[in-house]
């Protein structure tokens, strides 16, 4: 487990993440007009690129898979197929570990 990180400056953001329902999952909705790019380099380091509102999507995803009420190994797979993400992009797997 990674150690806490101390920050020296923070700012509040207020963010409205999609409620889990057990019917139908989670919302998976995104900001209109975005860029989000998954990648990963020859040495095996992971590259997330993306614009502002990609990057705050993302967070959004990551964000509702934290909730409590999420079940332990519930996931999204992101890929362009669904054009979530840019074309040509590597799908990616976001899993709540439990």
């Amino acid at each position: 487990m990674a150690e806490p990180v101390r920050m020296e400056s923070t700012r509040d953001v207020v963010v409205s993440v999609p409620v889990y329902d057990a019917v139908r999952g989670l919302s998976r909705t995104w900001p209109a007009n975005y860029r989000l790019n998954f990648d990963v380099t020859p040495h095996g380091e992971v590259i997330i690129r993306g614009d502002k509102a990609g990057l705050r999507g993302l967070a959004v995803q990551l964000l509702a898979l934290a909730q409590q009420d999420v079940p332990d190994r519930y996931h999204h797979r992101i890929d362009d197929f669904m054009l979530e993400v840019d074309r040509g992009s590597l799908p990616v797997r976001i899993e709540q570990a439990g």
